[in-house]
């Protein structure tokens, strides 16, 4: 049998909001109207996902106040926080808003692999509902934390925990290309074709982005809320936080944004900022008409945002760094590679998908050849990736 992994566990909020019944549905299968308990007690429970077993070690505490420092060291070691509030009841929403994820805000550290799940309890009381669904879910998008509502009296929590735990072990990359992620990174970091520059550090510095990404992904109002937010920041914070913009926050990193982001009355929408959000806009990009530069290939035009091409090949990113090629908007194609692998690269270079139209021998070699020809920024062996997928393909001819 393989090693359980743990999960600790910890269960807040507002002491009445059903968090302790809930524990105890949990892992009893059984429903108490009230459960009582003295300052902390911890209970454990075995989950089975995707045939791997989780332990998770789940600690349920009251609130006093004079625990604060067992209390932080609780936060500390923790990885996935469970927020509970009474649809019923307001104040218990507003408890976990003003003290419970404060507290989280306040001790958590910022290596630490956690995740953030937002219940809204007693569903079942819905004609006593006084804390909309809406409400939930903005919060939860706020600080990137996975929302649901349920009911400790009357659903069965084992496939609702089933679901928070595979969000916590996911996180919140989806099924993006990791390596993009990083060449977009990496891109930001060289400031290569930028066309507009933020003042940082109360107007002493500048850091540069590239517009047309950033207004699509964060829409026009908030990019100017991003100018005023970043004109306070340090140079450090400042390119964190852009950094996140063209990237997405992993989940470990919302308490650092969000720190960097409390004291101002200026916000960008989170939920923006996270990959699977970054999935749609780049899928959205890809058949957008928002492209600024066109490759002329057999006579075809094939529309593409210059930052991706600069981010995945290093041919595109030597021909955009020279001055004179600031501005070219449109070009006839001079590597040689055809239509038919230009477009199968153009899907690979948004969305990752590489197996589409390499259905024989001939496609196989020339799409590694065009590979070899434009350079390809990764971290890995793209070529063993290609093959992986490609051999995965029964159809695909490798002879």
């Amino acid at each position: 049998m393989s090693e359980r992994q743990e999960i600790k566990t910890y269960f807040m909020g507002q002491q009445g909001c059903g968090k302790s019944t809930n524990a105890f549905k949990f892992v009893k299968n059984h429903f108490v109207e009230q459960y009582d308990h003295i300052i902390e007690e911890s209970f454990q429970k075995q989950l089975t996902i995707n045939e791997k077993e989780y332990w998770l070690d789940i600690l349920d505490t009251r609130d006093f106040e004079e625990y604060s420092s067992m209390r932080e060291s609780f936060i500390r070691h923790t990885n996935l926080f469970v927020l509970f509030y009474s649809i019923t009841d307001p104040s218990s929403f507003q408890f976990i808003k003003d003290q419970e994820y404060k507290d989280i805000m306040k001790y958590a550290q910022e290596e630490q692999d956690y995740s953030l799940v937002v219940v809204g309890n007693k569903k079942d009381l819905e004609n006593e509902r006084q804390v909309s669904t809406q409400e939930g879910e903005e919060f939860a998008d706020e600080i990137g934390a996975y929302f649901v509502e349920s009911s400790a009296k009357t659903d069965d929590l084992v496939p609702l925990f089933e679901k928070i735990v595979t969000f916590h072990l996911e996180g919140t990359t989806g099924d993006l290309p990791q390596d993009l992620l990083e060449d977009l990174g990496n891109l930001f970091e060289k400031q290569i074709l930028i066309d507009y520059q933020f003042e940082i550090n109360n107007g002493e510095q500048k850091i540069g982005c590239h517009r047309l990404f950033l207004e699509q992904r964060l829409g026009e109002e908030h990019f100017g809320n991003l100018k005023q937010i970043l004109f306070d920041l340090s140079f450090e914070k400042a390119k964190f936080v852009l950094k996140s913009a063209y990237c997405g926050l992993y989940k470990t990193n919302y308490i650092k944004f969000n720190k960097i982001l409390k004291n101002s009355k200026i916000g960008i929408p989170r939920n923006l900022l996270k990959f699977k959000k970054l999935q749609n806009d780049l899928n959205e990009m890809l058949n957008s008409q928002t492209h600024d530069f066109c490759l002329l290939v057999e006579n075809e035009e094939i529309y593409f945002h210059k930052i991706f091409l600069i981010a995945r090949f290093g041919y595109f990113e030597k021909l955009f760094s020279k001055k004179e090629n600031q501005e070219i908007e449109k070009l006839t194609d001079q590597t040689g590679i055809s239509l038919k692998i230009w477009k199968i690269l153009q899907t690979y270079i948004y969305s990752g998908e590489i197996i589409e139209g390499i259905d024989d021998k001939k496609a196989y070699k020339e799409l590694f050849k065009a590979l070899k020809t434009l350079k390809v920024h990764s971290n890995f062996n793209l070529k063993e990736h290609f093959k992986k997928k490609i051999k995965s393909n029964q159809d695909c001819i490798l002879m």
